[in-house]
This record gives C-alpha cells, structure tokens and sequence, in this order.
C-alpha cells in the first residue's frame, strides 16, 4: 500500500501526468467552490427562519456547507477524474508495466457514465448520513468509510475494465474487497488534505493502478 502510494506520488514529475494535473486542478476547484455554494443556497432556502434564528441558521448553514462540500468532493471529483483517467493509466502503465496487456478498450461515453452513477450513488448515501453532522466523529467515521468504498470500487474499476473483463474485474474486487476498502480510504483522506485535494485524483488514479496490478500479479501465481 505505502510502495503503491510512493509510486504514484513519484510519477507526478511526468509531463503527461502535469498536463492532467494542470486541467484537473482547474475542475477539481470549480467543483468544490460550486458543491459549497449550492449546500448554502439549500440550507438558506429551506430554513425560512427570521431574525437572530435566521442568522444563527445562515451561519450554521456556511459551516455546514464547507464540511458537506468536503466530504462530498472525493466522490463527485471521481466522476470529471474518468475524462482523464486513460491519460494517466497510459503513463503508469508505460513507465511501471510496459508489458502487461491492455485488451479492452473503454470509451469514453462508458468510463464518464460509470463515474457519474457512482458520484449520484454516493450524493444520495452522503444525504443520508447528514443526521450524524451533529457528532463529528460519527460522521467523520461514516463519510469516510461510505466514501472509501466507494472511492475504492470506482477508482478500482478505471484501471481493471481496461485489463479484464467486468464479471472478471467484478470478481477480483469481490476476493479483495478489504484491500480496495482500505485504498479506497487512503483516496478520500487525501481528497481532504487542502490543496493536496485539487490533485488528489489524478494521484488516486495512478495510486490504484499500482494496487490493482499487485492483486493481479497475486492473482496469477496463485494460479
């Protein structure tokens, strides 16, 4: 896991990798200004309170905007992370693996759609957690565990439909289901971390990648 993670965080001096970083910085904090602003306008638009209720809801409603914006980010992240997800599998794959296979060709229509239902998935699973925003630690628990599965099935399947096939790739994640948990987690705690958040996809991208192949290379001498 630590090799894997230093692997992708080597490979960030890459020219191909800087030119998605470069674009993807540029998404990564529209997206994050625009999940704050509409989490703000929500909670301002349904609380229809007056007076010093209403700027006790105002301010609470900032706070909570700020907090759902940044545990909702991975997730929604993921979903403009796949237009770019073959540009930097291409890189790893050339640098760290230059003779495995690459089969199955993913298009880019299929590889969008699949990262925007994960992200609608994990918008409506974050909706239900809300609740637990009274209790910090619950909730920071459940975020990132629900976004770490996720995180770790999505980010998983970009480097695995290219490799296998889905029942194969689906398989695979099934028998190692803990280790891409845990990958998974690693991806949404970095997508936390200010300003290492704006690139954190490309990293978790490269990241798994690395993990995916390990599992594949077990794989193969078990059999």
């Amino acid at each position: 896991m630590f090799k894997a993670l230093s692997l992708a965080f080597g490979q960030l001096g890459d020219p191909r990798i800087q030119k998605v970083i470069g674009i993807s910085v540029g998404l990564a904090l529209a997206i994050f200004i625009g999940l704050i602003a509409l989490t703000w306008y929500l909670v301002g638009a349904f609380s229809g309170l007056d007076g010093w209720w209403g700027d006790a809801a105002q301010i609470l409603g900032a706070f909570a905007a700020v907090v759902i914006a940044w545990f909702t980010f991975p997730m929604v992240a993921v979903a403009t992370a796949a237009i770019f997800s073959d540009q930097v599998i291409d890189a790893v794959m050339a640098r760290h693996y230059p003779d495995r296979p690459m089969p199955h060709q993913v298009s880019l229509f299929a590889t969008i759609l699949d990262g925007s239902k994960m992200a609608v998935v994990a918008l409506l699973a974050n909706i239900l957690i809300l609740p637990f925003l009274f209790v910090p630690p619950v909730y920071a628990a459940l975020a990132y565990g629900l976004n770490g599965y996720l995180l770790g099935r999505e980010y998983f399947e970009m480097p695995a439909f290219r490799r296998l096939t889905r029942p194969g790739a689906r398989d695979i994640f099934r028998r190692h289901r803990g280790q891409f948990l845990l990958a998974g987690i690693v991806i949404a705690f970095l997508s936390t971390i200010p300003f290492l958040n704006l690139i954190a996809p490309v990293i978790g991208i490269a990241f798994m990648v690395h993990i995916f192949e390990s599992v594949v290379n077990l794989e193969t001498r078990r059999v």
